[in-house]
């Protein structure tokens, strides 16, 4: 493999295996990465997406999922109030959609064209072909970047983190969510959750991962954040009736705890770029272990 992408170190240790392929956990920082080369799970990833376009379009402008980003984006302006929008991984537009709507001047990255092409094309919105550290976008320039469930598909994260800091002008904010492989449905569940998945999530991260990965990147963290916690594995299906609600109170006190304790299935980061320069860390910089 190659060197860990967050801490350049090279000591891997075996992790979870999933339909043929499996994780590596870097021995240095705790940072857990497919073991696939990067130009191979692209190729995975751009064919799945490519495949279940339609179904994300459904689901982006779904009206639901649209005041769920309506909640989101009132939530960013109560720090930022209404500017420029960049989101990282823009899919299809829905998010972008939304914020254009709220007044925001919006830019996406996105790196499947198929996806890319609709949002231009069906709802006339500036999203760019590419990854974000390929794209030359204006420095200094953003209130606000996005990204929602992208940061466990970037085979370069830390590269990827450093462009958005370069973008956002100082004191401009970064919301990323992403997996959580320090859960408690990691923990329990393993290869049977559903999110971990080398052929779909490159990368698995934990709150100490990317706290870490932002501060070297040249962001201050604000907050992180988890929720959600999943007990049966997903080939199981959604319970029903009473068999739902026994599975619904046998998580609420892991639900209740995983906002104390950061082990939700999802985390998320609230970062800014410091009014004053901060000059990302050398890459070589080896990171503390996650517990």
């Amino acid at each position: 493999m190659r060197p860990c992408p967050l801490c350049q170190a090279a000591d891997w240790q075996p992790s979870w295996e999933k339909a043929g392929e499996r994780y590596m956990r870097c021995a240095s920082c705790g940072f857990i990465v497919a073991d696939l080369s990067p130009v191979r799970f692209e190729r995975l990833n751009e064919s799945t997406f490519e495949e279940l376009r339609e179904s994300y379009i459904e689901r982006s402008y779904d009206p639901r999922r649209q005041a769920r980003y309506e909640r989101r984006l009132a939530w960013i302006e109560r720090r930022v109030g209404v500017g420029r929008l960049l989101e990282v991984g823009a899919g299809v537009g829905g998010f972008l959609h939304a914020a254009r709507r709220r007044g925001w001047e919006v830019v996406g990255v996105e790196p499947v064209a198929a996806c890319a092409h609709w949002a231009r094309t069906h709802q006339g919105l500036d999203v760019r072909v590419g990854s974000i550290e390929s794209i030359a976008l204006e420095r200094d320039h953003f209130d606000a970047a996005y990204g929602h469930a992208v940061l466990e598909h970037l085979t370069d994260p830390l590269g990827a983190l450093r462009a958005v800091a370069r973008a956002l002008r100082p004191g401009g904010v970064s919301w990323f969510d992403t997996v959580n492989a320090r859960s408690y449905s990691a923990e329990r569940l393993g290869p049977d959750w559903k999110l971990i998945d080398p052929a779909l999530h490159y990368c698995l991260w934990t709150p100490t991962t990317l706290r870490r990965a932002c501060e070297r990147a040249g962001l201050e963290v604000v907050t992180v954040r988890s929720h959600g916690v999943r007990l049966r594995a997903n080939a199981l299906g959604r319970p029903r009736g009473l068999a739902r609600g026994l599975d619904e109170v046998r998580k609420l006190p892991l639900s209740a705890a995983a906002r104390w304790t950061l082990r939700g299935e999802s985390i998320a980061v609230l970062a800014r770029r410091p009014a004053r320069g901060v000059r990302p860390e050398p890459v070589g910089t080896a990171v503390a272990a996650a517990s």
